[in-house]
């Protein structure tokens, strides 16, 4: 999340958390002290909505989601859809329809209003495309020394960082060139590039 923030900005943050070790310590200081949320669990949600919300809930309660149809991979319908808000790449579970074997979401296709099931298989590519590059050094644009060099890059804050090559097109768009597949790369989050352990630039993914 501190991908964006520009060098008068990054000049300007206080992490009063710095010099902790690790989470188990600020909890120790935070009983110590006796704060209510010092053994609260960490959230898995969206940190604005309300503790007995989750997130499809409260898209539903500002956003109009209209059914549509399951496809394949080839195109093909197979099944109807209750609204493409109650889905996300890589979700398994609560499809509201069953094919004898596992079958995951790999692509959302607001536009069409489609929603495309594969296999385990169909979540994992080696390339990722992101639009809206930043690097904190300066600007939209790949920084030379960057370029043709074995990078770090996350797809999701929980993801282990993987090794990749970065390039960017002439649209200004970046691509992440990964020496391993990744998995259920998802549109609309972040590609964070690290080198070594500075990061030095982010794009939205497409």
């Amino acid at each position: 999340m501190l991908c964006r923030l520009t060098q008068e900005q990054i000049a300007r943050v206080i992490f009063p958390l710095e010099h902790m070790e690790n989470k188990s310590a600020t909890r120790e200081i935070a009983n110590t002290a006796g704060l209510s949320n010092a053994n609260l669990k960490d959230s898995q949600e969206l940190c604005f909505i309300d503790d007995n919300e989750n997130y499809i809930n409260f898209l539903k309660a500002r956003v109009t989601s209209q059914p549509g149809d399951f496809i394949d991979t080839e195109g093909n319908v197979i099944g109807r859809h209750n609204g493409i808000i109650n889905y996300t790449i890589g979700q398994r579970k609560g499809l509201g329809i069953t094919f004898g074997k596992p079958v995951f979401v790999t692509a959302i296709d607001a536009e069409n209003n489609t929603v495309t099931l594969g296999s385990n298989e169909d979540l994992f590519t080696d390339r990722v495309t992101a639009a809206a590059a930043y690097f904190p050094a300066g600007g939209t644009t790949l920084p030379e020394e960057l370029r043709g060099i074995c990078l770090s890059v996350k797809l999701r804050y929980t993801a282990n960082p993987a090794a990749a090559t970065v390039t960017q097109n002439d649209d200004g768009k970046i691509v992440a060139q990964f020496k391993e597949k990744q998995r259920a790369a998802t549109p609309g989050q972040s590609l964070v590039i690290y080198k070594d352990d500075l990061l030095v630039g982010c794009g939205c993914i497409e």
